[in-house]
């Protein structure tokens, strides 16, 4: 299991998209915090208890985390692309070990991810702010629920994206599917109007933020949501034992 979870890390610490989707998703952090939602707040926002709390949602529920779902996609798209999985295949004993490892180090990388992004984005709305010479209003902030809930919904949307790229193993067809499916949930919602909640997408954005219909708790919307992620990964578990590793 060891060498598999090396094999991956190399994987996704050699492959330049990893720099650059990370690096563009920390500099739109450094931008919108720092410039949009710091140096140009005034008025009534400076007076606004929950500024850091918004940035962190804000931040979370936009671009940055996009492209951290993206490099998770590329990890396994990359290697049906190129039909290199052939080899990472015959060089494990055992495909479950190969998906756990890809699972684990995506993992990893998520929740470091998310804690940049949820750390970043405050701290630079707050350098805004004080370099355009306004001074902030005390926060509140409940650490403890807001960074177990940041931290499940980075690393939630990028396990997420990571799992089509399991079942759909085409770069194009697995990003276009994270866009994708977020959307029909938005359709079907005006459907299901209170029960939309507890759809997969709308259930990881209500651990961050009340929705706008329906009623659910920050728990209760994880759970909902690691229950899709859950049956999900089992669904890709079967298939990636079963299914042809060269096409």
């Amino acid at each position: 299991m060891i060498p598999t979870l090396k094999a991956e890390v190399r994987k996704l610490l050699t492959v330049r998209s990893t720099y650059v989707l990370t690096a563009v998703a920390l500099a739109f952090v450094v931008f919108y915090a720092g410039y949009i939602e710091g140096w140009r707040l005034a008025g009534a926002d400076l007076k606004n208890t929950g500024l850091f709390t918004s940035d962190v949602v804000g931040a979370l529920t936009s671009l940055p985390m996009v492209f951290g779902a993206i490099v998770a996609i590329l990890l396994m798209t990359h290697e049906y692309r190129y039909n290199t999985i052939m080899y990472t295949l015959t060089a494990s004993n055992s495909r479950s070990k190969v998906l756990l490892s890809k699972l684990l180090v995506i993992s990893g990388f998520a929740l470091l991810l998310t804690a940049m992004v949820g750390a970043l984005s405050p701290a630079m709305s707050y350098v805004g702010v004080h370099l355009h010479g306004h001074v902030l209003v005390a926060q509140n902030v409940d650490y403890h629920s807001l960074i177990w809930r940041a931290l499940f919904n980075g690393w939630a949307y990028v396990t997420a994206a990571l799992l089509l790229a399991v079942l759909i193993r085409n770069q194009i067809g697995a990003i276009v599917s994270l866009f994708a499916v977020p959307i029909a949930e938005q359709v079907l919602g005006l459907m299901l109007k209170d029960n939309a909640v507890y759809l997969p997408f709308s259930a990881l954005n209500a651990t961050l933020s009340k929705p706008l219909h329906g009623n659910i708790s920050y728990q209760r919307a994880a759970l909902v949501f690691a229950i899709y992620l859950a049956v999900g990964w089992v669904v890709a578990w079967v298939l990636f034992l079963k299914r042809d590793a060269t096409t």
